[in-house]
């Protein structure tokens, strides 16, 4: 059927059109006068907070079009809301980041029914910080060592049941021996570590990072005991703080342990939904990496006593791979303890 001079003038016009409507969805244009929600998923107060604003306060200035950056806290179901969030409620246009608690990665392995997301779609980001997590107690408690762990009950303050307080705790009980006793009811990190001082609990585990810039008066005045990390690397400024990973008896507690503390390498990651338009994603990703290598980012960090350790996008898809590769055996071993 020949198309008329009416049907022929709206066919060029689209045609013109077509390239104006590519041109409006440069990541530039896109976000130029936007606002980006920046998840956090803890209550504030705590170390993602801390990071997570550090983050909000620098990473706008490095994203085309420089977005105004909102942090929203998002706690619950410790840290698992925040990944269920962007997983599936989030905008998946690229107005969405989040910071997301390293251990979503485990759970979902592991096969934890309140989990509504699969982080091998996650946009990963990258991370401004790898956490060493460490236990502390008050300087009043019996335990200080290592060995007290497995010879005397330890009161740990943790968020509930979900928080990596009560993960760890449950899979050093079972694995290795130690004799945890756990006091639930915290709203985060931060809540958890004030009860200890209070004397509701002996200790509660926190990452080095946040516990030598939030309460580095603690640590100088002697008022705790760094008592183990959580980390098979060393902490540098305390080097003589034992490993858990020297509870473990057999390579099977090993892998174990392995497969539960492996996940203080993701750090705080940072991650957008799935199916955000891939300019989008790259854009975030240029942005984080060159936020992490500017003196005023760095310069602030320092301000705020917060110890960097950035990664990038690469690695923490390395990471989730591997959770997902571990053996079998381990795997199972790793259910019991983390159901608990």
């Amino acid at each position: 059927m020949p198309v008329g001079f009416a049907g022929r003038c709206l066919l060029t016009g689209l045609i013109w059109a077509l390239p104006l409507q590519a041109r409006a969805q440069t990541v530039q244009e896109f976000y130029k006068g936007k606002t980006v929600s920046l998840i956090i998923p803890n209550a504030p107060g705590g170390s993602f907070d801390l990071y997570a604003r550090l983050l909000a306060s620098h990473i706008g200035r490095f994203i085309p079009g420089q977005p105004a950056i909102v942090p929203q806290n998002m706690p619950g179901a410790g840290g698992m809301q925040a990944a269920n969030y962007l997983a599936g409620i989030a905008p998946k246009d690229g107005t969405v980041i989040s910071v997301l608690v390293p251990y979503i990665t485990l759970a979902q392995v592991l096969g934890l029914q309140a989990i509504a997301y699969d982080t091998r779609k996650f946009n990963w980001i990258g991370r401004i910080v790898a956490t060493t997590s460490t236990l502390f107690t008050w300087h009043t408690s019996a335990t200080r060592t290592l060995a007290d762990l497995k010879a005397r009950e330890t009161l740990i303050a943790t968020a509930g049941p979900l928080s990596q307080a009560e993960i760890d705790a449950n899979m050093l009980n079972g694995v290795v021996g130690t004799r945890f006793k756990l006091i639930r009811g915290y709203k985060g990190s931060a809540e958890a570590a004030f009860a200890v001082e209070r004397g509701e609990a002996d200790g509660t585990l926190m990452p080095w990072e946040f516990l030598r810039s939030a309460h580095a008066d603690w640590i100088r005045d002697r008022k705790i005991s760094i008592v183990a990390r959580f980390t098979r690397r060393p902490i540098t400024e305390r080097p003589d703080v034992g490993s858990v990973y020297e509870l473990a008896e057999t390579p099977e507690q090993r892998s174990v342990l392995g497969l539960f503390l492996g996940s203080d390498d993701m750090g705080h990651p940072i991650a957008m939904p799935p199916n955000v338009p891939r300019d989008r994603v790259e854009a975030i990703r240029k942005a984080l990496n060159a936020m992490v290598e500017d003196a005023d980012f760095i310069a602030d960090a320092s301000r705020r006593m917060l110890d960097l350790a950035p990664g990038r996008a690469e690695e923490l898809e390395r990471i989730v791979a591997e959770a997902f590769a571990a053996p079998p055996a381990a795997i199972e071993i790793a259910r019991k303890y983390y159901r608990q």
